[in-house]
């Protein structure tokens, strides 16, 4: 199977996340979280990369970063042994602790910078680990809000800098975001790049055929509908509304969700992208693709005239 696609560049930003290997915790306790800070503060220092928010999640971990070398991979593959070699010996335990490879998407417009990180620190209401943001010790918020500046080695005024506003102005704007009707991930190309469709194209053009083609993200970089549009575009004439839209990228257990099923298995019987790269857009593991979509085709034999009017939907 081919590695995933790095674009590597230098003072470039990056939404960086992963999450535990089958799901499980990563950060048992406080000294865990604690452990993962303290080298997430010396990753910076070693490979000289800012960071800019960090909120950590018992499972997974979402990071935005700007690099100053082209040097992402290898500031996070220390990051992840160091604290794996840690977190297994204090726990005496052995084996992988994170999912494969960490993912990283590309951010090169402000507006979008913006965004992530508004939506970043909304992570642990999202999840409802608190009511009140301040609340949770875990993230960049509370010292990015004027609440307290821990970790010292965590600079809030990278942050107020690049996205010129003081810490009111910040702390409103967190509040105040509607992540229900921004529609920030449908501007996620090939799970590579968050951006407009002009810096895809120019990345596109920045690649060119050097790349590897058996890379997934190569191919949807090429290819002439993007993975994402074609979600879009298809869930748009199955009459998806928005805010469902924005659940189809969120796993939720213990729910039947035979429209995302059906949309996943219409999806791959396209024939143009492969159950790993569905997974991917869909924050989903191998596994889990792989049942919705004998759920979704199971559905669709089972409601005949439901077939008909989806399966016509798809002519993209």
């Amino acid at each position: 199977m081919a590695r995933p696609l790095r674009i590597e560049q230098a003072d470039t930003f990056y939404h960086v996340l992963n999450r535990g290997n089958e799901r499980r915790t990563i950060f048992r306790d406080d000294a865990d979280y604690q452990g993962f800070l303290s080298r997430l503060g010396r990753c910076s220092q070693r490979f000289d990369i800012g960071v800019y928010a960090y909120v950590l999640m018992g499972n997974h971990y979402h990071l935005v970063v700007k690099t100053s070398q082209p040097n992402l991979s290898a500031a996070m593959h220390w990051l992840q042994a160091a604290y794996t070699v840690w977190h297994n010996s204090r726990h005496e335990r052995s084996g992988h602790l994170f999912q494969g490879r960490f993912k990283a998407f590309l951010i090169r417009e402000q507006s979008y910078l913006q965004r992530l990180m508004l939506y970043v620190h909304r992570n642990p209401l999202r999840a409802g680990l608190v009511e009140r943001l301040r609340d949770y010790p875990w993230s960049s918020y509370r010292a990015l809000a004027g609440n307290r500046r821990i970790p010292e080695w965590f600079d809030p005024a990278l942050v107020y800098r690049q996205l010129e506003m003081d810490a009111p102005e910040l702390r409103r704007a967190i509040a105040g975001y509607d992540e229900q009707n921004d529609h920030l991930w449908t501007d996620l190309h090939h799970g590579l790049v968050l951006g407009s469709q002009a810096l895809v194209e120019q990345l596109r053009r920045r690649l060119g055929p050097s790349t590897s083609p058996e890379t997934p993200q190569w191919r949807q970089l090429h290819s002439s509908v993007s993975i994402e549009r074609w979600i879009a575009d298809c869930a748009r004439r199955m009459r998806i509304g928005r805010e469902e839209y924005q659940e189809l990228f969120h796993p939720i257990r213990r729910t039947s969700r035979p429209r995302r099923d059906t949309l996943i298995y219409l999806l791959w019987n396209q024939g143009r992208y492969r159950l790993t790269e569905i997974a991917d857009v869909f924050h989903i593991s191998y596994p889990a693709v792989s049942l919705a979509k004998a759920r979704g085709e199971s559905y669709l034999k089972a409601h005949p005239r439901q077939a008909r009017t989806w399966g016509a939907a798809i002519t993209i």
